[in-house]
């Protein structure tokens, strides 16, 4: 926010002053003009470099980003899907793959680490799942998908999001991103807690089924954007001479010293404390992901619930633990740089446009918009997304629906 409040005074107060020197110093403003001409060969280059370095940063990522081509799998879970979300943690854990990206191709090709989403998709009372991945990686996702869920059905689709004729003056859209309240390093509540509690539950299952009350015009899509994380630099020209940093680690560090405190004997915490650095050192163990979580309520005008808009503020409530970890909302608005997000402001209208387009392009760790991504390990996202069973009277797509049912006069 200083960084947007200090664009506006300079985009509005450098003009005003140099047109007020000009008016009442005619003189004094000839003679600084002067002298900033004669320092061009000193100032201007640097200018130059901060300005345009970041514009051909965007330009070289966007179309690197631009050249990798997608395909979208449908995932019809069939009757004999595990009940336990612990082959989806099976699944993200083979899928964890490190991608060395060069300083040199970084800087001047535009080579970043390619995610891709996993989907559920509500409408009209059905729930289905997508994968949304980079073509060259679909045999190995395919293939460790259909390894742990055997009679899972697996379709490849038009991007659903693509479906929608959408216009701004027939359609609205609500969007939200999410990411933990506290740091990285404290996890959230996981399947392992809840299906080995007193009462076994499956917070995904409660999502879904609070998903599958939309009518036909309204439609809920939620993403789930991951590549694996790894020791990198922080983003943007000056992270690059940096040396690559473990932020997740670090984070873990400095929380578990702020829980032990100066004392520095953890053999005098409490019970309760000393579980949660346990838990912390556990999720640490695992492979992790960088996680960028966006939900979005769409519908027809005359379909539109404001009710239903605002459950997305609430909807990952069912993972919040008090002790450990929560996930919060927030709006994406407040991640698009200045002057866009003014003009957004004063036309409203256009928003929608562009956070649909964000959506359909799956942008989110790398241009045009850059998201808060969280760091979640393969046992939290197989929590915030695995495959449930599917009943006969549910609502989830399931295997085999698409499929014909034989006469009832077929010779045996």
């Amino acid at each position: 926010m200083r960084y947007r409040a200090l664009l506006r005074a300079l985009a509005l107060g450098i003009p005003t002053v140099t047109l007020l020197l000009i008016y009442f110093a005619p003189y004094v403003a000839a003679f600084l003009y002067t002298v900033l001409a004669a320092l061009a060969p000193l100032w201007l280059p640097v200018l130059l470099l901060v300005v345009l370095w970041p514009l051909w940063l965007r330009t070289v990522r966007s179309l690197y980003v631009s050249r990798i081509r997608y395909v979208t799998l449908e995932l019809k879970p069939g009757a004999q899907t595990p009940r336990s979300a612990h082959p989806m943690e099976l699944i993200l854990y083979s899928l964890y793959f490190r991608t060395d990206v060069s300083r040199a191709s970084a800087l001047w090709r535009g080579v970043v680490r390619v995610p891709w989403s996993f989907d559920v998709v509500a409408t009209n009372g059905s729930v289905r799942f997508f994968v949304h991945v980079p073509e060259k990686h679909r045999p190995a996702v395919e293939g460790r998908i259909r390894a742990e869920y055997r009679d899972i059905d697996i379709d490849e689709v038009t991007d659903y999001a693509r479906e929608i004729p959408f216009s701004p003056f027939e359609w609205r859209l609500v969007m939200r991103e999410y990411a933990l309240e506290k740091s990285d390093a404290y996890p959230i509540r996981t399947y392992v807690a809840d299906e080995h509690g007193k009462t076994r539950r499956d917070t995904f299952l409660e999502l879904v089924e609070e998903l599958s009350g939309l009518g036909p015009e309204e439609h809920i899509w939620i993403s789930y954007l991951i590549r694996p994380h790894q020791r990198d630099w922080s983003p943007g020209f000056w992270g690059f001479l940096e040396v690559p940093r473990d932020t997740l680690h670090e984070d873990a560090s400095r929380a578990i010293a702020a829980i032990i405190g100066p004392s520095g004997d953890m053999r005098k915490l409490p019970h309760s404390q000393q579980e949660l650095i346990e838990r912390i050192e556990h999720a640490l163990s695992k492979p992790s992901f960088d996680t960028g979580i966006r939900a979005m309520y769409i519908a027809r005008r005359n379909a539109f619930d404001d009710r239903r808009a605002s459950t997305l503020d609430t909807l990952f409530d069912t993972f919040d633990d008090p002790v450990l970890n929560g996930i919060a909302p927030y709006d994406p608005r407040e991640r698009v740089p200045w002057p866009l997000s003014d003009v957004f402001r004063a036309v409203p209208i256009l928003d929608m446009e562009y956070f649909l387009s964000l959506y359909r392009r799956r942008a989110f760790f790398a241009p045009p918009y850059y998201g808060a991504p969280s760091i979640f390990n393969t046992e939290e996202l197989a929590t915030l997304f695995h495959l449930p069973r599917a009943g006969k009277t549910s609502s989830l797509s399931r295997a085999g629906g698409s499929l014909l049912t034989p006469p009832d006069n077929l010779p045996l």
